[in-house]
């Protein structure tokens, strides 16, 4: 079989790149460790060897004869776009660490891994003001690094383009205006409808959580091939992380009750492993192994979560199983179906629904937009927060809990993220449209398992195999054969809500 990487320049580049991609291994490892089975008191001394191990990467990346391998490299003829592409990391993580002082590196590190352990203190009592003077100084931070980086025209873009390589402000304030009449407009028909309603009652049933965690084990066991390769673990937050090739770790969260909170959260987070997963052997320890892009990252987990988690024929196979968690078998496949695609306003991001889920993150967006322009410091946020949430979505959070501390995102430094999970949900549908023309309806494919087979292997093909090797614009015209739009999510969500309420 004909390998990718072939140049001998980009093999040797490759070859000290390996030490750097090992330092990241093992810091993979101790965020895992931090967010799942460490100690509390042990963040301080995390965060501390963490940053060591952040400002280790940078001098190896500033290495004079690394930075001329890697300039030597690009005036290389003849590079596959493979190669070209490991050019395009590296000079982008390059930039980076140019820009960005060692010192700063440190002390980003730092505070984050120390705000993260505080947020969950904060959250957990819905005491805004233990977190507020970290928030203040990730924000101070964050402006700092957007200057360190620079910017064309507003300070939010070195901060979009550092989570989405080329996405600009300009370009996220097109999509979300171009999707927010219509989503607010959809909502208000829905709770217009007759068959709106404030509530379902499985929503209220409980579970046992062992047994849950059984129930969770045979999904797996029917969308994914191999246990060797996949773990799953608990979370106050679930998140995904690839620690490396045959390491791949995924958390949910067992509340018991509201079985849909678990159910989605782990066909969410198995769409962002399985894009790991898949990425071609011969990427393995390059800066293209696995999904850089967060907005393909996010189409992936919505694409499972919602168009294949959220079907009737999906909860079909397994609704019967779910009775036996202890969830009584009065409720019908129709009442799994209506409580997967209840659609109300709630003033939470990751239990909202398919429709309500963009105000969230325009919300989000509005917010950060305005801390980066200067407009906005930590202390006024919970005010901003439940004035926006009143306007768009027409309730107020009752504590900070559900407000403002609700995120994980912030504690960690991640100012210019969650764009991405709008504009990759809506990526999600052209996915879909690309895949359906290809193979057939998902909805038919899902039924058995080797119909399952068939739509990994079609994201595999299009998509999970080159990694990060195209920016999510390129891939979207290789494979839809048109520019990323959002049409298609408004088409859909208006079809297929109109239908049930």
């Amino acid at each position: 079989m004909e390998k990718l990487i072939t140049h001998p320049i980009i093999k040797e580049l490759l070859d000290r790149y390996k030490i750097i991609w090992s330092l990241s291994h093992v810091a993979s490892l101790a965020h895992w460790d931090l967010q799942t089975y460490m100690p509390k008191q042990g963040a301080t001394a995390r965060g501390e060897a963490l940053s060591k191990v952040a400002s280790l990467s940078q001098k190896l990346f500033l290495d004079n004869d690394f930075v001329s391998l890697i300039e030597k490299a690009e005036r290389e003829s003849g590079l596959n776009e493979y190669e070209r592409a490991i050019i395009r990391l590296l000079k982008r993580a390059l930039k980076y660490y140019q820009k960005l002082p060692k010192e700063f590196i440190e002390e980003f590190t730092k505070v984050t891994n120390q705000a993260r352990v505080v947020w969950e203190e904060a959250k957990e009592k819905s005491e805004f003001s233990i977190f507020e003077p970290y928030l203040q100084k990730i924000i101070e931070l964050c402006r700092k690094k957007a200057e360190y980086l620079g910017y064309k025209e507003h300070p939010y873009d070195a901060l979009l383009d550092d989570y989405e390589e080329g996405l600009t402000t300009k370009e996220a304030e097109e999509f979300f205006n171009s999707i927010k009449e219509r989503i607010i407009s959809l909502v208000k028909y829905i709770k217009n409808s007759p068959r709106f309603k404030h509530e379902h009652p499985l929503e209220h049933e409980s579970y046992e959580v062992e047994a849950m965690k059984q129930f969770i084990k045979k999904l797996l066991d029917y969308i994914h091939h191999n246990p060797e390769n996949l773990r799953i673990d608990s979370a106050a937050h679930p998140f995904s992380m690839a620690v490396g090739p045959g390491d791949h770790r995924i958390t949910t969260r067992y509340l018991g009750k509201d079985f849909k909170n678990t159910y989605s959260s782990t066909i969410h987070e198995y769409g962002h492993a399985l894009y790991d997963m898949q990425c071609h052997n011969d990427l393995c320890y390059t800066p293209i192994w696995g999904g850089s892009s967060l907005i393909i990252h996010e189409s992936q987990s919505r694409f499972w979560e919602n168009l294949i988690g959220r079907s009737k024929e999906f909860m079909n196979l397994f609704y019967k199983e779910i009775h036996k968690t202890g969830i009584p078998d009065k409720h019908t496949l129709e009442d799994f179906y209506e409580y997967l695609n209840l659609v109300r306003p709630s003033p939470i991001r990751t239990e909202a629904d398919e429709v309500t889920y963009h105000l969230h993150i325009l919300i989000r967006f509005e917010i950060e937009k305005e801390i980066m322009e200067g407009k906005i410091n930590a202390r006024d946020i919970p005010e901003i927060w439940k004035n926006k949430y009143k306007s768009y979505l027409g309730i107020e959070p009752k504590n900070h809990k559900e407000g403002s501390l609700q995120d994980v995102h912030w504690s960690e430094g991640m100012i210019g993220y969650f764009p991405t999970y709008s504009f990759g949900t809506a990526l999600s549908i052209m996915w879909k449209n690309s895949l359906e023309r290809d193979i057939g309806k998902i909805t038919e494919l899902i039924k058995t398992k080797e119909g399952v087979a068939q739509v990994k292997e079609w994201l595999r093909n299009k998509i999970h195999q080159y990694g990060s090797t195209f920016i999510f614009k390129d891939l979207v015209r290789k494979i839809c054969g048109e520019d990323f739009n959002a049409k298609y999510l408004l088409n859909y969500l208006e079809t297929k809500y109109k239908n049930i309420y």
